[in-house]
């Protein structure tokens, strides 16, 4: 039978998502846990749903591989670190590939408020829906491949003394998300206008390179498929909530500790 998982990951721990043989990453880190329960990756067919830069995190990560039985998430959480944990799985085709069957991703990125004007940041925002070709927004692109994305979805909201972007398309170009939140604080700073946004999605016309925000503020939130429902594991999210929690407490005590002096 073939097995898909849905994870959570801190990534700031790690050398990216994707395995690098001298490198500590997700991948290798999930890999070395399947080992341990018997799984070889490769007779398996592991695969991914998509990588994550370093630094960035995930709560809706994908990935699938075959088994003889069931496997629940816990079972691999027994031979993971506390920054790595699958929460969600499902029984799927045995066709079924994590990157090429997904129909929509979505991502969400932090910034900390400061003097922006929200108001042009979100004109901004509504300026992605729909096809357009992110090659400014795309960081080494290679020749020959296309950089037209659809974008479902695009919100800026207010959350405490944060500012959330969230995002949601059909796929996403190395960097996108974060060359966009990049954008954004351009504008909202008044650095760049509404109208250079708009030039910048006419790549044909306006070229420019953007550097990409942090990636520290970027998440993989969830990633979407046709006829597929993820069953929670009860046990695997109560230890996914304990975890959040513990990150939560421990930045959020620095944050508060530290901000009154930026005021």
């Amino acid at each position: 039978m073939r097995l898909a998982f849905k994870l959570a990951y801190v990534g700031n721990y790690f050398s990216g998502f994707q395995y690098q043989p001298d490198e500590m990453t997700v991948e290798g880190e999930i890999f070395r846990a399947l080992e341990n329960i018997g799984i070889d990756v490769k007779e398996a067919y592991y695969a991914s749903a998509g990588r994550t830069d370093t630094g960035v995190h995930a709560f809706g990560q994908v990935v699938a591989f075959n088994a003889d039985t069931y496997i629940q998430p816990r079972q691999i959480n027994a031979y993971l670190s506390e920054n790595i944990t699958f929460w969600g799985f499902a029984r799927v085709g045995e066709n079924f590939n994590p990157r090429s069957d997904a129909k929509s991703r979505t991502y969400m990125y932090a910034m900390p408020v400061r003097k922006h004007d929200i108001s042009a940041m979100r004109k901004a925002a509504k300026l992605l829906l729909g096809t357009h070709d992110f090659k400014n927004f795309t960081r080494k692109f290679g020749e020959g491949k296309t950089c037209l994305r659809t974008v479902y979805n695009a919100e800026l909201r207010l959350n405490g003394d944060f500012l959330i972007f969230e995002i949601e398309g059909n796929a996403f170009t190395w960097n996108m998300v974060r060359c966009i939140a990049s954008a954004f604080e351009a504008v909202g700073s008044h650095h760049r206008s509404v109208e250079w946004f708009e030039e910048m999605l006419k790549p044909e016309k306006h070229k420019e390179r953007i550097e990409p925000a942090p990636p520290h503020g970027l998440i993989l939130k969830d990633i979407k498929y046709e006829g597929i429902k993820f069953e929670v594991d009860d046990y695997a999210w109560r230890t996914l909530q304990s975890r959040i929690y513990d990150i939560v407490s421990y930045y959020g005590s620095i944050y508060q500790i530290f901000s009154s002096f930026i005021e």
